[in-house]
């Protein structure tokens, strides 16, 4: 009696050890299928990025030049004439200002791109100081988020969210005496410029966007941009 019922038990005990032993299989092979397939996924994925990227390239954005002019206006016989493409501004200056003289200081060239920003720094006497070398006028400009949209007749507005010209100039506010007894001026810098908020322009077409007083003098400083296609 005890024999057999032992060999009953080591019966049973075996049936579960194989029952066992098929479900531990069975979740292997369920295993190996699962890897296999997330496997296979990301190949076919990686191997259509390339071609997907190929075949929908992004749109290269549009790039302007954008001109800053700075025109002067004063008593002073211009030695410097405006351009035949500036004589709309001309004559909105003329008409709003009684300087009998205008002339162009300088122009300063930056490229853009639609969505771009662009920003510009330089040394520069374009205020017409007299003094000497080593005070000179530090400035910088510029533009910010640019956007386009069509106006029609094959012409785009252009839009900026910011527009910004700022300048260090140098003014003389007195005179010390240096070691050897000699007199020299004294200068202190002081700061000028212009911020715009949104600003809308039409392309290829000079626009005034503000004007700043000289110092020391009874002249002023007028900011005029155009953007060109590239």
């Amino acid at each position: 009696m005890l024999v057999t019922f032992c060999n009953k038990v080591r019966g049973r005990l075996f049936k579960g050890g194989v029952v066992f032993k098929l479900k531990q299989e069975t979740l292997m092979h369920r295993s190996k299928l699962i890897f296999s397939i997330l496997g296979l996924s990301i190949f076919v994925l990686a191997s259509s990025l390339p071609i997907r990227a190929q075949g929908d390239p992004r749109p290269v954005e549009p790039s302007y030049d954008a001109v800053l002019q700075i025109v002067i206006g004063g008593d002073d016989k211009a030695n410097m004439p405006l351009p035949q493409n500036l004589a709309a501004v001309a004559k909105q200056l003329k008409a709003n200002y009684p300087y009998p003289e205008y002339k162009l200081a300088n122009t300063y060239v930056g490229r853009i791109a639609v969505n771009g920003n662009l920003e510009n720094k330089s040394i520069s006497n374009v205020f017409g100081q007299t003094q000497q070398g080593d005070t000179p006028s530090f400035w910088e400009w510029s533009l910010g988020k640019l956007w386009a949209s069509s106006a029609g007749g094959g012409r785009n507005d252009l839009a900026f969210n910011m527009f910004r010209f700022g300048a260090r100039i140098p003014v003389r506010t007195g005179n010390a005496k240096d070691a050897s007894g000699n007199t020299q001026p004294i200068f202190n810098y002081e700061n000028i410029g212009l911020n715009t908020g949104r600003l809308t322009v039409v392309e290829n077409t000079p626009t005034l966007i503000g004007s700043l007083a000289l110092p020391n003098t009874t002249g002023t400083a007028f900011l005029v941009l155009t953007l060109r296609p590239a």
